[in-house]
């Protein structure tokens, strides 16, 4: 178990140490720098004009922090196809397809009068044959950006109402199935009393916490959701704090989930422990789905200061009996 976790937190570390690497220049003589610097600056500030983003440079930039991607971004085909159309001073005449599969970078954007999304032609390119337009909308629902992130977290959206349901009834028939095994004895033990560890309730403590924190970020500032869809990274310290702390509790929570499971191993025979993992997951889930739906209108802070105290008592109340 403790080489495993030592595997994980060497990850982060990796992640976190990859994002802030000197470039290749930074090993150049220093006395080199120096002069090239000055060089440059003194060009820069010689022309004033220089200092002045161009209009279609503006446009760019407001395109890309509005919309969270910009020219020669790649996005990888999810749908079965796209079809991409010809435009007046285009090479390509007849129009052309992208398959499932395929990785397409965006060559040209042009926004038409209107500036809404069904007005927002975009250009991409499979390779030098396989280029034209279409619209964002349609672009955007049939693509995802080509990260292995982006495309787990697409995979988690757009089929989160099976698994989250699957979930939730295999947690229930966990539950249905412990109690008419312990029927006989008219008593149903404290799901927190079958085992003596203090995992399972730091999990539910994260999960809540979790499901309030993607809740509120939803509600107040999707914009960084959508800025994280598309540029996603496992470093927390390039991140806003908002968005770093839902990244470090996702990391707390997958480790925190290998510990439960190897305690289930040492106390557990095979279907009990099975049995317990299932009711874990699936209460999980339904704190995770109930609270995020609350904090939406409000009433999940509230619940959030109910469950949280509750929770961490128990946690507590496990760490002390491990002491004694």
């Amino acid at each position: 178990m403790k080489k495993i976790l030592y595997v994980i937190i060497a990850i982060i570390v990796t992640s976190c140490i990859g994002e802030t690497a000197l470039p290749p220049t930074a090993h150049k003589d220093s006395t080199d720098i120096r002069t090239t610097t000055a060089a440059y600056l003194s060009d820069t500030i010689s022309d004033s004009i220089l200092l002045m983003p161009s209009t279609h440079q503006a446009d760019s930039l407001l395109f890309r922090l509005t919309h969270h991607y910009s020219e020669n971004f790649n996005f990888l085909v999810k749908a079965d196809s796209l079809t991409l159309v010809p435009r007046e001073g285009d090479m390509m005449h007849d129009t052309c397809k992208v398959y499932h599969g395929d990785v397409i970078v965006v060559a040209a954007i042009k926004p038409l009068a209107g500036g809404d999304i069904d007005s927002i032609w975009v250009k991409v390119a499979s390779n030098q044959h396989t280029m034209g337009w279409i619209l964002e909308q349609e672009l955007l629902q049939g693509t995802t950006p080509d990260d292995p992130i982006s495309e787990m977290l697409d995979a988690l959206t757009g089929s989160r109402a099976i698994w989250m349901t699957s979930i939730i009834l295999i947690g229930i028939i966990a539950i249905a199935f412990s109690k008419r095994k312990n029927l006989r004895k008219s008593l149903l033990p404290s799901f927190f009393n079958e085992m003596d560890s203090p995992y399972p309730s730091f999990f539910l403590i994260l999960t809540t916490i979790i499901a309030a924190l993607y809740a509120s970020i939803q509600n107040f500032v999707p914009e960084f959701w959508q800025e994280y869809y598309f540029h996603p990274t496992l470093n927390p310290l390039v991140l806003p704090p908002l968005m770093a702390t839902l990244v470090v509790m996702a990391w707390l929570l997958i480790i925190t989930l290998i510990a439960v499971i190897d305690e289930i191993y040492h106390h557990f025979y095979f279907m009990a422990g099975i049995t317990y993992l299932a009711k874990l997951l699936g209460l999980a889930m339904m704190v995770y789905l109930f609270v995020s739906w609350t904090t939406i209108i409000y009433i999940g802070y509230a619940i959030l200061l109910i469950l949280l105290p509750l929770l961490g008592k128990q946690m507590l109340h496990r760490i002390k009996d491990i002491k004694h």
